[in-house]
């Protein structure tokens, strides 16, 4: 079958329309696969068995050692201006009187990067090494959060910098929904 030439044009700019809507409809779906297998992932841990090699002190930080308090797992690295974007907002909120426990976990990074970072940041953050959890679970991008509930059950997750949502889920964990 041959185009008429004068058609020709229109048919590549259909072609290359359909391809562009097929490219972003998989990615999207892709995404949200990965996103679902991370909260899957997420659900089978038992937070109150968790421990991490902390940055800020000489010893690993285990979540059962923590008061019953609401706490959030900041995935984030410092190549990553969203990650540290949400861990400023995570600052703020916590510093606004909530009683929250932020466990800022680091991924990827050296351990000179990580240390370098946080002695230049103030807040009541636990900065620990994130990288096995991060990978365990599957976590689809930075930044990440796991939102941990006072009795130490998963409250919920979130994957990426929407901070409006982010607030949402914290103040129902706070709240204790």
């Amino acid at each position: 079958m041959r185009i008429d030439p004068k058609y020709f044009n229109r048919f590549i700019a259909i072609c290359a329309a359909i391809t562009v809507v097929v490219i972003i409809y998989s990615t999207f779906r892709y995404f949200q696969r990965q996103v679902t297998d991370f909260n899957n992932n997420v659900s089978e841990i038992q937070p109150d068995t968790l421990s991490f090699r902390s940055f800020s002190n000489t010893d690993s930080l285990y979540l059962n050692n923590l008061p019953d308090q609401p706490l959030v797992i900041h995935f984030w690295s410092t190549w990553s201006d969203k990650s540290i974007g949400v861990g400023d907002f995570l600052r703020t909120y916590a510093d606004d009187g909530n009683q929250l426990i932020v466990i800022a976990a680091a991924v990827r990074d050296g351990d000179e990067q990580v240390r370098d970072y946080v002695n230049g940041q103030s807040g009541k953050f636990h900065f620990v090494e994130g990288t096995d959890l991060f990978q365990s679970v599957k976590t689809p991008g930075l930044p990440a959060q796991i939102f941990i509930d006072r009795r130490k059950q998963i409250f919920d997750t979130h994957v990426g910098n929407d901070t409006t949502e982010i607030r949402t889920k914290l103040d129902r964990l706070i709240a204790g929904e």
